[in-house]
């Protein structure tokens, strides 16, 4: 330990060596995340050396090294879980928004559909209105106003035109 305080490469090598694979091992027996396992030993034999004159173990250094790698794969959860939890709400806020925005579209097109038909002449709003919104078919329309099938079908083309140019002019 003292040796690793002063900076000695060559322990610091020689540690790494000698524990890298068994604490990926046991990382990756709690995680089973190979990648996030070799991550969390990497961090921490990397603090270890950056922190190398602060170290004070009065443990082994083996049991020293599982609980870091322990705590480290502890914060990388917490953080992972901060990150999906922000990721998770500004996500549903833009959900939120494009649904808001959706409604304000689809409303505004209702809205424009009702006046066109409005706007209709009475006897084409006539037959509009029982196709579309009372939903008779056409021969059913034809017999109810006493009118050629081809008369409703002029009717409902008249119609259907206007307001798809309406719709379209928004």
């Amino acid at each position: 330990m003292e040796e690793l305080r002063k900076g000695n490469e060559f322990v610091y090598r020689r540690l790494y060596e000698m524990y890298y694979n068994e604490l990926c091992a046991y990382v990756f027996s709690l995680s089973r995340d190979k990648q996030q396992a070799e991550d969390i030993v990497q961090n921490v034999m990397l603090k270890i050396w950056k922190n190398k004159e602060k170290l004070n173990i009065n443990t082994s250094i083996k049991s020293y090294l599982y609980k870091s790698c322990y705590y480290e794969l502890i914060d990388s959860y917490k953080k992972n879980k901060k990150e999906l939890n922000y990721i998770e709400r500004v996500q549903k806020e833009a959900l939120d928004f494009f649904i808001e925005e959706d409604n304000d579209f689809i409303n505004n097109r209702i809205r424009c559909v009702n006046i066109e038909i409005e706007k209709l002449p009475p006897k084409c709003k006539e037959i509009f209105v029982l196709n579309k919104v009372q939903g008779f078919k056409y021969k059913e329309v034809a017999e109810q106003l006493g009118i050629s099938v081809k008369t409703v079908e002029a009717q409902m083309s008249k119609a259907m035109s206007r307001i798809k140019e309406a719709l379209d002019a928004l």
